[in-house]
């Protein structure tokens, strides 16, 4: 039998608990077990514990995690982001391991998320770079309410990133893949790019990641190759990548023959 997308709800997440109401409104599943149900597409499975940390016992063709979004700046927004880490792995899974990206779903999910914000005003919508765990055997992205308890638990976020879950596992378009390097936390060069144009990116790798650690042929190969479908090409963020990390970067790129362009 062949494997289906799987989405991840954590318990105690508020937002997931929230995204998994909508979904259920959305789609009536089936229920299928303690903890697991099936919708025509896909299917749900629930589990106790971080989200950063959930490995899924149940294996699927790829996995969607639905869950809150932090930061510093509290900001309302409905976030999309491949898991990972660059470097060390301060938030869950393993040092210097990227999982498997999903290039055109996360597409589709952002596209759906830009398409239907306008009825949260003051939103935004961002495309986060790689960061936190888990790290998975198979392709995954995280799917999110930002950026507070306050926004976690809104109804109209939830059913939006819902629709943008199902959008994502519906989409059966097609377009070039890329990986972006270098810019800010939220990717401003390459989320217009996501939401707006004709290109899909797997990793997002950002400025200060590449700073703090040189990069190196390894982590770079590993965010060429670890998509889902394959990458054609890097674009960098030439402002968003101080100069030695720039350089070093031009330098791996070149020398394992991925073609690049300035973003």
């Amino acid at each position: 039998m062949a494997l289906r997308p799987c989405v991840i709800i954590a318990r105690e997440n508020q937002a997931s608990v929230n995204i998994k109401s909508a979904l259920f409104s959305l789609l009536q599943p089936e229920e299928k077990g303690e903890g697991l149900w099936s919708a025509q597409d896909f299917d749900i499975a629930e589990y106790s514990g971080s989200i950063i940390e959930i490995v899924p016992e149940r294996d699927a063709e790829y996995y969607i995690f639905a869950s809150t979004h932090k930061s510093k700046s509290n900001s309302k927004s409905l976030t999309v982001h491949t898991p990972g880490n660059w470097n060390a792995a301060d938030m869950g899974g393993l040092p210097r391991t990227l999982n498997i990206a999903l290039p055109i779903q996360l597409k589709a999910a952002a596209q759906k998320m830009a398409q239907l914000a306008p009825s949260l005003p003051g939103w935004q919508v961002s495309v986060e770079v790689d960061h936190h765990g888990p790290t998975l055997s198979r392709p995954v992205m995280f799917a999110e309410i930002g950026s507070t308890e306050a926004e976690w638990s809104v109804p109209e976020a939830g059913k939006i990133v819902a629709e943008a879950i199902v959008a994502a596992i519906r989409c059966r378009e097609s377009y070039p893949v890329k990986i972006g390097f270098g810019g800010t936390h939220y990717a401003p060069k390459f989320t217009p790019k996501i939401t707006g144009g004709q290109e899909a990116f797997g990793h997002l790798v950002s400025g200060y990641s590449l700073e703090r650690a040189a990069p190196d042929e390894e982590m770079v190969m590993q965010a060429f190759s670890k998509n889902s479908p394959k990458a054609a090409g890097a674009m960098v963020d030439w402002k968003g990548v101080k100069g030695e990390a720039r350089t070093a970067l031009i330098s791996v790129l070149d020398s394992c023959g991925i073609p690049w362009e300035k973003a």
